[in-house]
């Protein structure tokens, strides 16, 4: 019998799930806000690196101010950041006003940071990583999730119809048994029994169709999408069963997203420490202006207010300027150790996460092989269910035994198949929990394949 089962059932259905089940991956990945929502995050990261690098171009200020004051002095007016003069000598002390106007360009270039720029690069370079890392992290949270309310659903669907077939059971029952009756071989007591045994089945079948639809819900909703109005699946997942990994290094080479994550994370700190401490070094700058001015005070202190309003007057000048913040160091030094702690926090947390990692492989490489072991020992019990259920229906019918001992039989052969279809599930998703804990969905999505 068991050689029988295994023929027929992979033969009623051998298709393939990776195309359905690829399908949605690619959809939900697609259409997913969460993964859109670190996608943004991390090109707004990435634009931080070309902000930082241009701060190596030069600024240019330019500026143009007109205004209406006294002319008793030989400076002007002061706006913030220029100065116009308006008037030549000095003039005796008056409150009359005139006219005056000016136009400025400002540059200043730092080409030299003594390593700061670059340090500061570094950090939201690794700043820009990370958030790649938790692009990838919430990509395979997704998947995870698609793939194993998929596994449920396929589950559920399987279950549907085992308990199908133990309502034709408890029908096939029913006619027998009330044709027993009739004939006074079996008391009317058992048709009361099975008509309740077939109403107890029709509830719990409901009670599946009821599951099924909340899952098939939840799955839409990792899915993100209206389009998908309905979700097939394969029986492909209960007539085969996927290949234990065998050792740790099976995917080395392949850096959990989790662990890159707190990895960049240390990076950017470390590039943070070594920002600080090149901040307290000479900042050197090269400035650059020229300039014009109009006034409507002449030198001789002739008023002539239009004259204000035309350049009368131009100057240039070029330097460097040197400054050395030699009271920040004991501000340094405190940011230094703050940011040294920082960076242990973070080697710690790395730790922390690598230990995490490694508990939960070994507990899903547990479970992969506990559910493989299960799955290949619950067919002979399915087997033997079956045989005796068979056995029990002719025992019945001779009178030999009564309807509790049939329905216990009818019952444990349920109680199989449901096992059989569960096992079968089980082990695809211990697989899938492995693949996740990996960070590589693919090495659940290639035994699919093969």
């Amino acid at each position: 019998m068991l050689v029988l089962y295994t023929l027929v059932y992979a033969t009623v259905n051998t298709a393939f799930g990776q195309s359905d089940l690829d399908q949605l991956l690619q959809i939900a990945q697609e259409n997913s806000p969460s993964i859109a929502e670190k996608q943004a995050l991390a090109e707004a990261s990435k634009e931080e690196i070309s902000l930082e690098k241009k701060t190596l171009l030069p600024s240019v200020d330019i500026g143009y101010d007109a205004n209406f004051a006294t002319y008793n002095n030989i400076t002007g007016m002061n706006y913030p950041g220029n100065n116009v003069p308006i008037s030549g000598p000095p003039s005796d002390d008056n409150y009359g006003g005139t006219v005056g106007s000016g136009v400025s360009m400002m540059v200043k270039w730092s080409p030299i940071t003594f390593g700061e720029r670059k340090n500061a690069i570094a950090h939201n370079q690794s700043i820009y990583e990370k958030q790649l890392a938790s692009v990838s992290n919430e990509v395979l949270r997704i998947q995870f999730q698609v793939a194993f309310y998929y596994l449920e659903i396929a589950s559920t669907k399987e279950l549907i119809t085992t308990y199908e077939k133990n309502i034709e059971r408890n029908d096939f029952n029913l006619t027998r048994i009330t044709k027993l009756v009739e004939s006074g071989i079996r008391p009317s007591v058992d048709s009361l029994k099975v008509n309740a045994e077939l109403s107890k089945s029709k509830s719990q079948l409901y009670q599946l169709k009821n599951l099924l639809v909340s899952q098939e819900e939840q799955l839409k909703e990792y899915l993100s999408s209206d389009g998908v109005k309905e979700i097939t699946t394969s029986t492909f997942f209960f007539n085969h069963l996927p290949s234990a990994i065998k050792t740790y290094t099976d995917t080395a080479t392949f850096v959990h997203p989790t662990l890159t994550i707190v990895t960049k994370e240390l990076e950017a700190n470390e590039a943070r420490l070594t920002e600080i401490k090149r901040a307290w070094t000479p900042k050197l700058e090269f400035w650059g202006t020229t300039y014009a001015r109009g006034s409507g005070v002449a030198y001789d202190g002739t008023v002539n207010h239009a004259d204000g309003w035309g350049m009368q007057r131009y100057n240039y000048g070029v330097g460097l300027q040197l400054v050395f913040p030699i009271m920040d160091l004991a501000s340094q030094k405190t940011k230094n150790i703050q940011q040294k702690a920082v960076v242990r926090a973070s080697q710690e947390n790395i730790r922390k996460v690598e230990n995490n990692l490694k508990k939960q492989e070994v507990t899903a490489r547990t479970g992969l092989n506990t559910a493989l072991a299960i799955a290949k020992e619950v067919p002979v019990e399915y087997e033997a269910s079956q045989g005796a259920y068979l056995s029990m229906q002719t025992r019945y019918e001779q009178g030999l035994v009564n309807y509790t001992e049939l329905i216990e039989a009818q019952y444990n052969l349920l109680d199989a198949e449901a096992k059989l279809k569960n096992a079968y599930a089980s082990a695809w998703k211990s697989l899938l929990q492995l693949a996740v804990v990996k960070g590589d969905i693919q090495l659940f999505l290639n035994q699919i394949k093969n």
